[in-house]
């Protein structure tokens, strides 16, 4: 062969190693299950949302996030759960926004949660939970209230188990914008992040309520269910799968919910793209077991401070704020000699000042906590005596 026609052969396998590899590039770029939406009909504003979300025994497929709870606003994000390499884990997350004043910045962690910053699609801060884990054919509820703190608005997320029942706070933000509540409507999104279209991906929705902020309750009655058309024509990323992905209304033994299905190439469409569906609802607000303050504790701390602890039933509704006051009679009648009052989720324990004249007499410590819903727990009493010094 000669040095010319070498120099061409060379050439065309370039070109040919080029193509092909952009030929397969382009087709697994199509390969993604169609990326789905159920948006709910809670279109204002509110300081807290609630969903339940499931992924069936035969609905999971890795990296797929199954989100349950998306809004928009000055301080929009989105919640849900991810089978993710790593393991089944929480998301939650809150995106940056021109009028925040500083970053987001977490104000508390639950155990094993993680925060860091993200960008790609927008930027912000995302937490997220590898340990805590979900498992399918149960639900999971998601919990997200927004409260306001000077002039910063305070985001937090709990998690309920329906396999064991108890509630986890997960996350607490503070986005750095005034009165930054939930608006828009919910979204709940199904979505394949990996090119795994040929595998099915379902996600169950039931039970969503959001709270306006006039204090009344709005229980998700129907919405939209939508693909992402723009995803389904030749070279975007779910033209393969154009045509594999369902959603609607289904039933089991414990009722109706929504589902989506994204991927599987024996998926089809049994509604239209858009459609609306529909769930009777009779229930004029969320029924979850209000909290149980289970015990408290307090003693006589050093340099005349009352130190008090406190625990409550995990497997009822989460902390959200507490009242303490102290008093020098059982009955709690007349002025107070101390009262705090603070939001603060996950604390579970306080130091309160005492007037020095009271480091040698009697001291009836009144606990009562409010939960993320604005149930009051009854009041519990602790005796203080400078015996117990």
């Amino acid at each position: 062969m000669s040095v010319n026609s070498s120099v061409v052969f060379m050439v065309y396998r370039f070109i040919f190693s080029v193509c092909f590899t952009a030929s397969a590039f382009v087709a697994n770029a199509q390969d993604s299950a169609p990326s789905s939406h159920f948006v709910f009909d809670d279109n204002f504003d509110g300081d807290i949302v609630i969903n339940e979300v499931r992924v069936p025994k035969l609905g999971e497929a890795l990296y797929t996030y199954y989100e349950a709870l998306g809004w928009r606003g000055r301080a929009a994000g989105y919640a849900g759960i991810q089978a993710h390499p790593r393991g089944h884990i929480y998301i939650f997350s809150i995106w940056d926004h021109k009028s925040h004043a500083a970053p987001i910045r977490a104000v508390h962690r639950g155990a094993k949660t993680l925060t860091q910053k993200f960008g790609g699609e927008g930027t912000g801060l995302k937490s997220w939970n590898f340990e805590l884990g979900w498992e399918t054919g149960h639900w999971y509820t998601l919990v997200s209230r927004a409260w306001p703190v000077g002039e910063h608005t305070f985001y937090g997320y709990w998690v309920r188990s329906g396999k064991t029942g108890r509630w986890t706070h997960l996350v607490t933000m503070d986005v750095a914008a005034k009165e930054a509540y939930f608006k828009g409507s919910t979204d709940a999104f199904i979505e394949d992040w990996l090119n795994t279209g040929s595998k099915p991906r379902t996600t169950n929705l039931r039970g969503g309520w959001k709270r306006k902020l006039d204090g009344q309750w709005h229980a998700f009655g129907g919405g939209r269910y939508s693909v992402n058309r723009w995803d389904l024509v030749p070279g975007k990323r779910s033209f393969n799968f154009k045509t594999n992905w369902d959603g609607g209304v289904a039933s089991d033994e414990d009722g109706p919910f929504y589902f989506m299905t994204a991927g599987g190439r024996d998926t089809k469409p049994s509604a239209a793209n858009p459609s609306q569906h529909s769930i009777k609802r009779t229930e004029t607000k969320p029924g979850y077991a209000p909290i149980n303050l289970k015990s408290a504790k307090v003693r006589l701390a050093k340099r005349g401070k009352l130190e008090l602890t406190w625990e409550t039933d995990p497997k009822t509704l989460p902390q959200f704020a507490y009242t303490i006051t102290g008093h020098d009679n059982s009955s709690g009648e007349g002025e107070a000699l101390f009262r705090l009052e603070q939001v603060e989720p996950h604390a579970r324990s306080a130091t309160l000042p005492v007037r020095p004249p009271l480091g040698q007499a009697r001291v009836f410590v009144r606990l009562r906590i409010r939960d993320v819903l604005g149930h009051q727990s009854e009041a519990v009493k602790v005796k203080l005596t400078n015996e117990q010094k």
